[in-house]
């Protein structure tokens, strides 16, 4: 029953991952706030519609919102991978936020198989199942859909088939390390590229050393190359039928379009764009460039660094995670872990050289700590197991703090009262689908508005959609939109002024 368990060890944590989840959602579904989140749905909605992108709207101008581009296509800024998993929660599952699911259940299944090329079989069902019930993991990754899960995913894909090519070249491990690093390039390209050129590096120190070089370059590298070339293919593919061009992203373009602030700390700012709303020109101009601008000297960057490594030993630390994490130190002195602390530290180095660093950045890298961490409870429980016979019960203990803490937070996940901005426009966005009327809904911001408590975000076809959020212009290009579109309802929306409530548009 038990080697049973361990040979399915990467299909429990997927199924104990996705519990853990609809949990959550047996409550309520998560509501997107943040302008990630709704660049993501666009995008799932787009790909769920069976296209790569959408034809610019004739009155773009209307619908110019935070992440996304409308020329020369309507789309998301960001790379198909994210939005490619929400889209199969969409087709599949009738909501995109079970592509989220889906996708938490798989990055602690994929961590598991990671695992188990360096442990025993039991320590690597230990790792997925931390990653399965990680708290902040479930609550800012699994329960929201600007991801995290597909990256990290994709890295212990990266890691465990290197790790299995080195030993025992195999064409499926190959393939795997072809799709995760495709994967990575279809979700944090830069992040992706540090851990990719750590893994070839390793590869080719592997491929000097083996006395089967043949065999290594012909069921290992080869296998390898051509998967990756095929993925970038694809995603060249879709760059052009988004921007028209294989060579550009549409974050390029986005960038160039509003951009202020550089992609990285050794360059400069760009000149202001030409902006048509006062919400994108605040957004860009103030808080889209406040990190940089704060890292343009040694102490400004050395404390703004120190805060963002704080919050990412916070996230991937806190809680019942301190005991494994602070455990890694047992594996410093083992040249197994070499690569994963090298890896890791090439992650953490590129993170240093960019303006922003969330816990979601670091995904990609973020099996290889739970590789040090599973490895050097390990380790430690075995040092310590004869003068301290409670050690053999940490990784239970751990996962048993987890447990509780879930438990915790799933009472006050159904105790709390949803308020606030985004709810108030689910609220009304559900109530005026519910009429099976069409309605187009103006939004007037007021000079203060806070820009993050973004109301304007459509749909992949726009003028299909039951209810298009506009920002209100002039009076012609306000004419001209509702001409456009003669049979909706026409409304006005002032979201700084409580209760938000609908007001007929005036059209004289």
């Amino acid at each position: 029953m038990i080697s049973l368990w361990h040979k399915h060890a990467p299909l429990a944590c997927f199924a104990v991952a996705v519990l853990a989840a609809l949990a959550f959602l047996a409550v309520r579904v998560p509501v997107p706030r943040v302008h990630d989140e709704f660049s993501y749905l666009l995008a799932a909605d787009t790909y769920a519609s069976g296209r790569l992108t959408n034809p610019a709207h004739p009155h773009w101008q209307h619908f110019e919102s935070f992440h996304t581009i409308h020329q020369p296509s309507y789309a998301s800024k960001y790379q198909p991978g994210q939005g490619g998993a929400l889209a199969v929660g969409q087709a599949l599952f009738g909501h995109p936020i079970h592509g989220s699911v889906l996708a938490s259940g798989c990055a602690a299944a994929a961590v598991c198989w990671m695992l188990a090329a360096w442990l025993p079989p039991r320590w690597a069902l230990c790792g997925g199942l931390l990653i399965a019930l990680h708290p902040l993991i479930l609550a800012n990754w699994t329960l929201s859909y600007w991801g995290g899960a597909l990256p990290m995913a994709a890295g212990a894909l990266v890691f465990g088939a290197s790790k299995r090519i080195a030993d025992r070249p195999h064409i499926t491990d190959a393939a795997l390390l072809g799709i995760g690093a495709t994967l990575l390039a279809a979700t944090r390209p830069f992040e992706g590229l540090v851990l990719c050129l750590c893994v070839g590096v390793a590869l080719l120190a592997a491929f000097w050393k083996s006395q089967e070089k043949q065999r290594l370059l012909l069921r290992g590298c080869v296998p390898t190359i051509g998967t990756v070339a095929a993925g970038l293919a694809m995603l060249a593919a879709y760059n052009h039928a988004v921007t028209g061009s294989a060579a550009r992203m549409p974050y390029q373009v986005h960038e160039q379009t509003y951009g202020v602030s550089p992609l990285f700390l050794w360059q400069d700012a760009k000149p202001e764009p030409d902006y048509r709303h006062r919400e994108l020109r605040r957004y860009y101009t103030g808080w889209g460039i406040e990190d940089f601008d704060r890292q343009r000297d040694l102490v400004g960057w050395a404390d703004t660094k120190r805060q963002s490594m704080a919050g990412l030993l916070r996230f991937f630390a806190g809680g019942a995670m301190f005991l494994p994490v602070a455990a890694a130190v047992f594996t410093l002195r083992d040249p197994r872990t070499h690569l994963a602390w090298l890896a890791l530290a090439a992650s953490l180095a590129a993170a240093l050289c960019v303006p922003w660093t969330y816990p979601h950045y670091l995904a990609p890298a973020a099996p290889l700590l739970l590789l040090l961490a599973v490895a050097g409870l390990r380790r430690g429980s075995v040092a310590l197991r004869r003068s301290h016979p409670v050690a053999k019960h940490a990784v239970a203990a751990v996962l048993a703090l987890q447990l509780v803490t879930l438990a915790g937070q799933l009472v006050l996940y159904a105790r709390w009262q949803p308020e606030g901005w985004e709810f108030d426009r689910a609220r009304i966005l559900d109530n005026l689908e519910a009429t099976g009327e069409r309605h187009l809904v103006f939004v007037r911001y007021a000079p203060n508005h806070n820009v993050h408590a973004e109301w304007v975000y459509n749909r992949a076809d726009i003028d299909a959609a039951p209810v298009v959020w506009a920002r209100e212009m002039s009076p012609g290009q306000n004419a001209a939109l509702i001409e456009h579109d003669a049979g909706r309802r026409v409304w006005l929306l002032k979201p700084d002024v409580e209760p938000r409530v609908l007001l007929p548009y005036p059209t004289h």
